[in-house]
């Protein structure tokens, strides 16, 4: 259980990065961080994704140092993202 935490840290370690990285952008150009339910969603649950990557690892036999279970938590969220973001759109098509 131990590598699930491990990326789960990983995880919030990106998030708090994405964090500071706002505090260099001015005020009036910043997203809806905390205020947003989206934002929220993402910021707790992709890091769990992330650990649940892990978890999966370790349960199937991979030997996870911690350092590879922060790895893990903290590229998985954004392969994910990635993925998401190469899904065809939903919904019917325009023809012509």
């Amino acid at each position: 259980m131990k590598p699930f935490w491990f990326a789960v840290f990983g995880g919030f370690a990106i998030n708090v990065l994405r964090l500071a990285d706002l505090a260099n952008t001015p005020r009036t150009e910043r997203p809806e961080t905390f205020s947003d339910p989206i934002y929220l969603l993402q910021f707790f649950v992709l890091p769990f994704i992330g650990g649940g990557l892990a978890y999966a690892y370790h349960v199937s036999g991979t030997i996870l140092s911690p350092i590879l279970a922060v790895n893990i938590g903290a590229s998985a969220p954004l392969i994910f993202k990635n993925f998401a973001s190469a899904l065809p759109p939903f919904g019917p098509r325009k023809i012509g």
